[in-house]
């Protein structure tokens, strides 16, 4: 069968790019021919190809006729569903944070609708428009995400594994606090090869894909990231994670660096068998696509509604970048907001420092000013006893030597400087 995977972006790795590749070369090797579409190309899609799989970036450049059309997003659906109407098409839910997200909900477009936790079940089932339910999980490379390292009794260094950044300085605080270094792979530092990138690593924080690719290459594995967090992935709680898509809300626990602090001390150097068993057990790649295989074998496309798809595409589109611009104007109006908070906690504090400076200044002056006036009574007495010399002697060369030697006393010096501040305070 010839099968055309899409998805909006494949610019870079993420959780539903490594899935329609993971999954393009296990049809592959079972003899299907594969052919990836995104309008968005890039470094990933790059790497795609240099796996063999095809590659367009426009639909007039895919094949004229396909037998099953796979897409993880509402806009490609649309751009898939008008260019291969008699094609049977499969829609993967791979989030419910933001609408494209969410089947189109256009009767009789969509032949299937595959999910991969019960958490995206729940949104399948609450669509208003529905098509049959096929629930599968995960699935992982497992000949490229391969233990490289045993990890040791006691960890040295961990990794931010995903493309968000939200939480980095918390796990930062918490790892520091117990001599962990932290690094970070993913956002702006992109890794095709996890499994190389992964080695000497003892723990992973990560969510999602990034969790189970990080759990296939044995290493020791914390559910967190930008949306909440569960703690380590043990045998027994991997049922009620993997339920969650691992996304971090499988339980109510709140985690702050106090909270991974502890929980670093839980470590455990058999968590990494561990969970490389748990990913061999329950993600191969081979039985995932087998299953899907299977729940299409006999299945036959719905007849097409005449919905104007292409519309659709363009509408989807627009509405998907205004939820990413208001997402982001939402968070950079809450940096603006700390931010303003912190400058007027620093104002504050300087304004508090400066008046401190000014009144001790005062205070300064004000001593000065009362060492000056009884200078200034010293000097005014040393003037009397001047004019009785002057109305005794009448000696003008007494006089003048008298006076010389007042004025190079502090006494006299005080007295002027006094005087003069006197001026310059009084009111003008």
């Amino acid at each position: 069968m010839r099968f055309v995977l899409g998805n909006r972006l494949l610019d870079r790795a993420g959780g539903t790019e490594v899935h329609l590749v993971t999954i393009g070369e296990e049809l592959q090797r079972l003899g299907h021919e594969v052919w990836l579409y995104s309008p968005e190309l890039g470094s990933f899609s790059d790497e795609a190809q240099r796996r063999g799989l095809a590659i367009a970036g426009t639909v007039e450049a895919l094949p004229a006729q396909c037998d099953v059309v796979l897409a993880q997003d509402t806009i490609v659906s649309y751009d898939l569903g008008e260019r291969f109407p008699g094609a049977l098409t499969i829609f993967r839910i791979c989030g419910d944070v933001v609408d494209f997200q969410t089947p189109p909900q256009v009767p009789d477009l969509v032949d299937l609708v595959i999910v991969l936790s019960d958490r995206y079940e729940r949104t399948a089932i609450g669509c208003a428009t529905r098509a049959p339910i096929l629930r599968l999980q995960i699935p992982i490379d497992l000949h490229r995400l391969v233990p490289i390292s045993v990890l040791p009794e006691v960890p040295r260094r961990a990794v931010l594994l995903g493309n968000y950044l939200e939480r980095t300085d918390v796990v930062e605080a918490a790892c520091a606090a117990r001599g962990i270094e932290v690094a970070r792979i993913g956002g702006a530092q992109q890794s095709y090869n996890v499994g190389t990138a992964l080695d000497g690593t003892d723990i992973v924080f990560a969510k999602s894909r990034a969790a189970l690719d990080a759990m296939a290459c044995g290493r020791a594995v914390y559910v967190l990231d930008i949306f909440g967090g569960d703690g380590w992935v043990t045998p027994e709680n991997y049922g009620i994670l993997e339920a969650d898509h691992f996304a971090g809300l499988a339980t109510s626990r709140v985690i702050g660096p106090a909270e991974i602090e502890h929980d670093l001390t839980l470590y455990d150097a058999a968590m990494g068998p561990a969970n490389r068993d748990l990913i061999v057990q329950h993600h191969s790649p081979r039985d995932h696509v087998l299953a899907l295989l299977e729940a299409i074998a006999d299945r036959v496309p719905a007849p097409r509604p005449a919905a104007p798809l292409r519309e659709l595409s363009r509408l989807t589109a627009l509405n998907w970048s205004w939820e990413q611009i208001s997402i982001e104007h939402r968070a950079g109006a809450a940096r603006a907001q700390a931010q303003t908070a912190d400058d007027g906690r620093l104002l504050v504090a300087r304004v508090e420092a400066e008046r401190e400076d000014f009144r001790q200044r005062l205070r300064d002056v004000e001593a000065r000013a009362e060492a000056a006036e009884r200078d200034a009574a010293q000097a005014h007495n040393a003037h009397g006893d001047l004019a009785a010399v002057i109305a005794r002697t009448g000696d003008p060369v007494a006089l003048r030597a008298e006076l010389e030697a007042m004025r190079r006393t502090r006494a006299w010096r005080m007295a002027t400087w006094f005087w003069q501040l006197k001026a310059r305070l009084g009111p003008r």
